[in-house]
């Protein structure tokens, strides 16, 4: 008796749904795991670093929601909010 005779047809069935079922849930986890280096994939948007520097004052501030949203549209150079709420009382004084 060889060992391929050893095993049932129906265990050898359930052994291969199995292993497909548990290849399916690998896969599933990895395509939903958080990419922490590109490794020719595409991975979460945003900056490098969580920090940014003023381009106002030149301190160095941690990357708010606004900071990251307008990183998301494509800005480059960020304020601190100090400079920001100094920045936007000109415009408004200018406007009047």
């Amino acid at each position: 008796m060889s060992f391929a005779e050893s095993f049932s047809t129906e265990f050898m069935f359930a052994a291969g749904v199995a292993a497909a079922a548990f290849l399916a849930g690998l896969l599933y986890l990895r395509s939903r795991a958080r990419r922490t280096r590109s490794v020719g994939l595409k991975v979460a948007g945003g900056p490098k670093n969580m920090r940014f520097k003023c381009a106002g004052c030149s301190g160095q501030f941690t990357h708010s929601r606004q900071t990251l949203a307008s990183w998301e549209r494509g800005n480059r150079t960020f304020y601190c909010k100090a400079c920001r709420t100094k920045a936007n009382g000109e415009k408004r004084r200018t406007r009047r």
